[in-house]
């Protein structure tokens, strides 16, 4: 009798009675009843549980729809209807410590989260339809086994394919238009214009030498990419990583990863890296969002350069690293351009321009090195703020550094400790610095050019009066004149040195030393935040990798320029001058390749039609 009625149960269920019904829970082989929604088989490969067929309207309060963990008997969920899954945490289908199972026909909807796998082996999914407002398919191991799944790409993410591969080797994967991908165990793979839009993101598991080109990533309900225990795996050319719920990129456990030449905005983090070792970011924009790059874990010898940051909290926030280095790179607008917290150890912050931030440099960290940064427009240039016990920064060196236009050039706090202060240039602050710690200030006999300081000097270029700060700190030998910096601070350090050849319309030619400003975090700090007294000696070239309508403005610059536009043969499009400071914009009716920035008078007796000859 039993018999008879699981079987009219599922000729009911395969002709379209689909019976409602609450969440299925299997903790066990033993659960595999009737009561927990099986309608046949024994739960061997050829003749496996049934699940078949049911609708499941889960309760508020339910984390899951179907649940079921801790079993090895082949069993098939299929032509289910699962629907109100609304617990973030949860899912509609929660598979955990699974094995042999096969997961068909269902239909999801009115959900967050749609699938998730967890330690799991051998499942396989087809023909699934995932219509959810979170993570349609996520898939969680600490191992390759636990990603070995077979899914096919007949499932689908509010509309959108699922490709998932695994183990695949030497192969070029083009023109992915998803609503999910998943890279497990391969090698050599590369993956080349992929597209996600508001659906999951690109995972990379248990793989190596992993390529993702070109990608365009919008709106994905968690990270845009994650790598997870991926070594050497390389992010580059990515023109759009943006508005990802989680980070933009998230790299856990996976050594010499490299994000390069990408666009990364208004994610939650745009790339968070966690016990990642000689990671490297480069040439990359990263624009709104709490976080530019987040990096911890005790990462070691992690890189972020020659990138820009614009309207973040926090630009680049270290919290746990070994040797971490951010250089070459421009902050414009939020709190702290670059912070590093008490678990960090010989970090070096150098090269880096940062504009209009509450901080530019706030350290808790030990033993690292601050120099030759330009920050302009701070509240407190470099902080090494109070801990009240908690972290006691130890062992730093800050030099060569230019704060100007800020109201305080330094502050150290009471846990501070032998610090090495020297040799930078304090300009037109409202307060030279306040220090409550124990450091040292001048240690080699030479202490720092502060724009307001009028004590007298008997011929040594040093300061007869030492300058006492708030807190008790002292510098005992301030400098008379700027020091000699090793080279220019901030951005404009970095930049290439050429001579640009110009020819008016009469012949009349000027040879013009410019520094070259082809990257886009040159392009983007440009005359910003440099003293006039320096900005009237320079000469900026910006160079466009195509023809462009870019517009230019003058905030935060504070010399009147003149800018002069020419096109892709180096010929005249236009001229203009530039005032200083405002929010006006400036450009050319013509697309340009190049444009020159020069302070006003600096182009000397030539025409106004001036032409690019050449570069050298």
């Amino acid at each position: 009798m039993r018999k008879a009625i699981v079987l009219g149960l599922l000729f009911l269920a395969v002709a379209g009675g689909a019976q409602t019904r609450g969440p299925i829970v299997i903790l066990s082989d033993q659960d595999f009843t009737p009561e927990n929604g099986v309608l046949a088989g024994s739960g061997t490969p050829e003749d496996p549980y049934l699940l078949v067929g049911w609708t499941i309207a889960v309760p508020a309060g339910e984390p899951f729809g179907v649940r079921i963990e801790n079993t090895r008997k082949a069993f098939i969920l299929r032509g289910c209807r699962i629907l109100g899954a609304q617990d973030p945490q949860g899912a509609a289908i929660f598979l955990n410590n699974v094995a042999h199972g096969v997961v068909e026909d269902c239909f999801i909807q009115n959900s967050v989260n749609g699938i998730r796998i967890q330690s799991s082996r051998d499942l396989v999914l087809r023909e699934n339809f995932l219509g959810v407002s979170g993570v349609g398919l996520q898939v969680l191991g600490v191992s390759p086994e636990d990603y070995r799944h077979t899914v096919e790409p007949t499932n689908t993410v509010n509309g959108k394919p699922i490709f998932y591969y695994y183990g695949l080797k030497d192969e070029v994967l083009v023109g992915l238009d998803a609503g999910h991908i998943t890279l497990a165990a391969a090698e050599n793979v590369v993956l080349r214009e992929p597209k996600i839009d508001q659906t999951d993101g690109i995972v990379v598991a248990f793989s190596q030498r992993v390529r993702i080109e070109g990608a365009d990533i919008s709106r994905p309900r968690s990270h845009g990419i994650l790598i997870f225990s991926s070594p050497r795996t390389v992010v580059r050319d990515s023109p759009r990583i943006a508005n990802s719920k989680e980070a933009g990129i998230a790299v856990w456990l996976s050594d010499d990863v490299v994000v390069e030449n990408c666009g990364i905005y208004a994610n939650r983090v745009g790339i968070y890296v966690n016990a990642s070792d000689r990671f490297l970011a480069q040439n990359n924009a990263f624009a709104a969002g709490p976080v530019g790059v987040h990096i911890t874990g005790a990462s070691r010898e992690p890189v972020v350069r020659k990138s820009l940051f614009y309207q973040h909290p926090y630009g680049v926030k270290i919290e746990s690293a070994l040797g971490p280095v951010v250089e070459a790179s421009s902050f414009w607008q939020g709190d702290i351009a670059v912070f590093v917290d008490r678990d960090v150890r010989y970090a070096r912050i150098a090269h880096n321009s940062m504009v209009a931030f509450g901080y530019g440099v706030s350290n808790f960290g030990s033993y690292g090195i601050i120099e030759l940064n330009h920050i302009t427009r701070a509240n407190i240039g470099i902080i090494f703020e109070e801990a009240y016990q908690e972290a006691f920064p130890t062992g730093n060196v800050v030099r060569h550094n230019v704060i100007y236009r800020s109201w305080d050039g330094f502050y150290f706090g009471r846990e501070s400790r032998e610090t090495e202060i020297y040799e930078n240039l304090v300009w037109d602050c409202r307060r030279a610095a306040r220090d409550f710690g124990q450091n040292k200030w001048a240690p080699q006999g030479r202490g720092n050019w502060y724009s307001g300081y009028s004590g007298r000097d008997r011929g040594d270029g040093i300061g007869d009066t030492p300058l006492e700060f708030a807190g008790g700190g002292r510098d005992p030998a301030p400098l008379v004149a700027p020091p000699a910096l090793p080279s220019l601070p901030g951005v404009l350090g970095t930049m290439e040195r050429r001579t640009a050849v110009l020819r008016d319309e009469e012949g009349r030619t000027l040879r013009l030393p410019v520094l070259l400003a082809d990257e886009a975090h040159e392009r983007f700090i440009g005359f910003m935040g440099v003293p006039p007294e320096w900005a009237k000696d320079l000469a900026i070239l910006f160079v466009f990798d195509s023809l462009t309508m870019s517009q230019f403005h003058m905030q935060n610059v504070f010399v009147e320029l003149e800018i002069v536009f020419f096109g892709a043969d180096g010929g005249f499009l236009g001229r203009t001058r530039m005032a200083p400071d405002t929010q006006d914009r400036y450009g050319v009716a013509s697309p340009f390749l190049t444009a020159l920035e020069v302070p006003v008078g600096r182009l000397g007796e030539l025409g106004r039609a001036v032409r690019l000859v050449s570069l050298e």
